[in-house]
């Protein structure tokens, strides 16, 4: 007789928890955003910490503004004219190629090998900088053939072909950079 009314006091608990957690469930309080056309506006990371240190006449840290029409603005930018390509840059618009560089590309062309996305040869001349720098400080080859592998590797069809572009590159490099 007692296990029936154990069994029957655990039935009853059960069943008014499940109860308890379904009602508990069904209530609306969950948040949810309008559904509208205008855009959200945000405001800065440091809105919290702000609010308790700010000092007045300090300035705002909003990242976008909201008009009362609902258009967002950005605020204005353009590039400083006073920033210059460095000279040590390859390229047309940098320095000069000077003939040992001049050499290598043309080893790459003749042996066709490119880089994707490389149309202004920097790719090319920072991978033979790369190997002739690590030929200097004795890097293992293998890593320097993984390195280049990985810089040709895009414009490659197969791994296969991806390892003889790096090996070209590296012998084009040691032949006519370093």
């Amino acid at each position: 007789m007692t296990t029936k009314c154990v069994r029957l006091v655990l039935a009853v608990t059960g069943l008014a928890l499940a109860l308890g957690s379904v009602s508990a469930c069904a209530d609306d309080s969950t948040a949810s955003a309008p559904i509208t056309n205008n855009p959200v506006t945000t405001t800065s990371l440091y809105s919290a910490a702000e609010s308790s240190s700010s000092t007045p006449g300090s300035p705002s840290a909003e990242t976008t503004t909201s008009t009362p029409g609902g258009t967002s603005e950005l605020p204005a930018t353009a590039p400083n004219p006073s920033t210059k390509v460095p000279a040590s840059f390859p390229g047309p618009s940098g320095q000069p190629l000077d003939d040992k560089a001049r050499a290598y590309l043309a080893a790459l062309k003749q042996q066709d090998v490119t880089f994707m996305g490389d149309n202004d040869n920097s790719v090319a001349l920072t991978m033979a900088k790369y190997v002739c720098g690590a030929k200097q400080k004795g890097t293992d080859p293998s890593m320097v053939k993984a390195f280049v592998t990985a810089s040709v590797g895009p414009g490659a069809d197969n791994v296969e072909e991806a390892n003889v572009k790096a090996d070209k590159v590296i012998r084009a490099a040691e032949q006519h950079y370093c």
